[in-house]
Formats: C-alpha cells, sequence, structure tokens
C-alpha cells in the first residue's frame, strides 16, 4: 500500500531532526519524556488549497499541512547562562536541521513549497521546562482522488 504524501513529508521533518537530536512523533500510546534537547513533531490539519490547485483530469488538490516542531531544554540547576540562550540556540539548530540540502523545502520532491513561520517561546505552568516551537507550512498536490499520488 502506497503511503500518502502528507506521511512521506512528516518522515522527512523527522528524520532531519534526528540528525540533531532525538525526534518523535505522537502515537497512539506516548512513551516519551520531556528531556533536555529533546524535540516532538506535531503535523496539524491538512487544508485545501483551491488557489494553488490546477484543474485537469485528473485535477491536481494543492494542500497546506502545518507541522510544529517543539524542542524542550532543561539546563542544569546549577547553570548560570540564562534559559533563553538555550531556547535561541535550539530554535536556531530546527532551523538548521530542517532547511537542510538544495531543495529542502520539496521534503524529498514531495511538497513544492515551504514557509518557516513564528518561533513561540514554550514555559511549561510548574517551571518544569521551557522550549521553542518552530511552525512550518508545507505546501503539496496530489491527484483529486488519491491521497498517495504526488502531482
Amino acid at each position: 500500500m502506497a503511503e500518502p504524501i502528507a506521511e512521506l513529508i512528516a518522515r522527512v521533518v523527522e528524520s532531519r531532526m534526528d540528525v540533531y537530536t532525538s525526534a518523535f512523533r505522537s502515537t497512539a500510546h506516548a512513551t516519551w519524556q520531556p528531556k533536555d534537547l529533546v524535540v516532538h513533531v506535531f503535523q496539524g490539519d491538512l487544508i485545501k488549497n483551491e488557489e494553488l490547485s490546477y484543474p485537469g483530469n485528473p485535477p491536481a488538490q494543492a494542500w497546506d499541512m502545518p507541522v510544529t516542531i517543539a524542542g524542550i531544554v532543561k539546563p542544569s540547576d546549577s547553570e548560570t547562562t540564562p534559559v533563553d540562550t538555550f531556547k535561541n540556540r535550539l530554535g536556531s539548530e530546527i532551523i538548521k536541521a530542517i532547511t537542510t540540502g538544495v531543495g529542502w523545502y520539496t521534503f524529498g520532491g514531495n511538497a513544492f513549497n515551504t514557509t518557516i513561520g513564528t518561533i513561540q517561546d514554550y514555559t511549561a505552568d510548574d517551571g518544569s521546562s521551557s522550549g521553542v516551537k518552530v511552525e512550518l507550512l508545507i505546501q503539496f498536490r496530489t491527484s483529486e482522488f488519491d491521497p498517495t499520488s504526488q502531482r
């Protein structure tokens, strides 16, 4: 069975994060623990993009796929470097890892455009961990009735 294009893209995102640090995607039974310099890859809703779709037989349906890469920093209690320094470094490393290589924005030829969006601060309510969330908007096309067929 062929995998949906969205899944192929998500796997490339995760593999690029694995080059820098351990990366995880959500599973039915979460087994990962928030640890220093671990990232979690979250895929948002697939949103139809009619403006970037093409007519034809079959038509090409364009999709916007938001992806959030959330990273945790947990410096030791004896660390005197500001936690924001660690968050800035992690955000920078996430962006460098995701933009690796010529044509990085195609994620293995499966997408036609990617935009790096907001880099959000994250701090747990209890102060136990901090980190960043890097948002991506990945755009790709499939055959209208076959999400496994890249167009």
